[in-house]
């Protein structure tokens, strides 16, 4: 026999039966769930990353493969940037776009000097800009990038990234000795308006959380179409057979191409 929901029987004494779903349980009713212990969550992940990948994939550009990018390096971190912001991780294909970019300007310095650089983003686009390996307009680009996105994302400031942002929310009292029946008499108030909403600035620890990983979803679609077309416009430009040719010819064969 299925568990019976807990939360509809305390607070509306219903025996609603739960249902099993992959490695959860769940009330219809309520929505109240439970992960069962030692069932294996693989299917349930299966069926989040196809949602989410059908939800966001009309907004992106359309896929690339190896054949659209020379350089096979720069296509196995597109695609870490790609498969992440599919599957809902949002955050780790914003810190992979940095990645992406900063092994770019590597692979430039590369090309141009020989010199491997086992530096930073911030050294490798000192080092582009020092010797004008790329147009002022994608210097421009990669700079914004670096001060804006990745230097907060790969520092995890979650305190800065929403800085700025205001929410609304209730605030419910919790009876602790009925904490189910005050959550619904609560939630009840808020829906007929008996409990008036206030705003409290994103940057409080108990909420930036949640408010981040909204934030991240919309900018992570964003960010990425930006990248897409900078990275095939870089492709084009600076990663062109002639440029590994004239490369080899100063420099011998030790290079990738």
């Amino acid at each position: 026999m299925s568990p019976i929901c807990p939360f509809c029987f305390e607070t509306e004494n219903k025996k609603i039966e739960m249902i099993e779903e992959h490695d959860t349980i769940i009330c219809k009713a309520c929505g109240t769930s439970y992960f069962i212990t030692g069932k294996d969550p693989l299917n349930r992940y299966f069926k989040e990353w196809k949602k989410n990948a059908e939800g966001i994939d009309v907004f992106l550009r359309p896929a690339l493969y190896q054949q659209d990018l020379s350089n096979p390096m720069l296509f196995n971190l597109y695609e870490d940037c790609y498969h992440t912001l599919l599957i809902g991780r949002y955050n780790a294909s914003i810190v992979m776009m940095g990645i992406l970019l900063e092994a770019l300007m590597k692979e430039r310095i590369i090309l141009k000097t020989n010199k491997e650089l086992g530096k930073s983003y911030g050294t490798s686009l000192n080092v582009i800009k020092d010797l004008k390996l790329m147009s002022q307009d994608h210097i421009t680009f990669l700079e914004k990038f670096k001060n804006d996105i990745r230097d907060l994302y790969q520092h995890s400031n979650e305190k800065e990234i929403v800085k700025g942002k205001v929410i609304r929310t209730w605030r419910i009292d919790i009876n602790k000795d009925k904490p189910l029946e005050s959550i619904k008499t609560g939630v009840k108030d808020v829906k007929q308006g008996k409990i008036r909403p206030v705003l409290i600035p994103s940057t409080e620890p108990v909420v930036r959380s949640v408010v981040k990983q909204e934030h991240d979803k919309k900018m992570a679609i964003v960010l990425f179409n930006e990248v897409y077309d900078f990275l095939l416009i870089c492709n084009n430009r600076y990663f062109k057979q002639e440029e590994y040719d004239e490369a080899h010819k100063k420099f011998g064969s030790g290079l990738r191409f």
